[in-house]
């Protein structure tokens, strides 16, 4: 495994190679959580084509930051966080959100995950951005685990995550950007 990773601003070339690491990645973290056919349904060709439709759209939107990791061209992981939560609770507290970070298997335990966390914190910080919400299911205590080790607080508000008419339970971590130790990591603006 090679860790000489870069971490840059995702562009509009990246749609193919988010979309599969993304796919990758919930198989692997969430196999022991959802059925086989949560995992079919997203995989389709119809889902695939039409999020890859709205790819540029949606994740180079100015309401956001969405950063890849790459090795040798190939993305090994990303996160994806918006300046405003999309969830109405945080929402009108106004709250930000870090609502993805996804990292291939093999890349995992590397530290990656904590750097997308730090440049998350850090452009909120320069937007004077005081609060942000991450969402979790429930059951992944593998993410909630790193959720508290970088200084979140389990707040009260849960709800529903509805894949195929099934309800999972999804609770939040709130942190004061203030608060938090990060390190200054640089980002390649392409």
């Amino acid at each position: 495994m090679n860790n000489n990773y870069i971490i840059r601003k995702i562009k509009a070339g990246d749609a193919d190679q988010f979309i599969k690491l993304g796919n990758l990645v919930w198989r692997s973290s969430y196999k022991d959580i959802f059925p086989e056919e949560v995992f079919n349904h997203m995989e389709s060709r119809e889902r695939m084509e039409k999020f890859k439709a709205g790819f540029s759209e949606q994740q180079l939107a100015s309401d956001r930051i969405v950063c890849v990791a790459e090795v040798d061209g190939k993305l090994i992981g990303y996160f994806v966080g918006t300046f405003l939560s999309e969830y109405e609770h945080f929402k009108e507290k106004e709250y930000a959100d870090l609502q993805a970070i996804y990292i291939h298997p093999d890349y995992q335990h590397i530290g990656l995950g904590k750097k997308f966390f730090d440049i998350f914190v850090n452009e909120l910080r320069k937007r004077n951005i005081k609060n942000f919400a991450i969402g979790v299911l429930a059951d992944n205590k593998k993410a909630r685990k790193a959720y508290e080790k970088w200084g979140g607080i389990l707040d009260n508000y849960t709800k529903q995550y509805v894949k195929l008419g099934v309800g999972y339970n999804e609770v939040f971590y709130t942190f004061e950007t203030e608060k938090l130790k990060t390190d200054n990591i640089e980002v390649i603006k392409e």
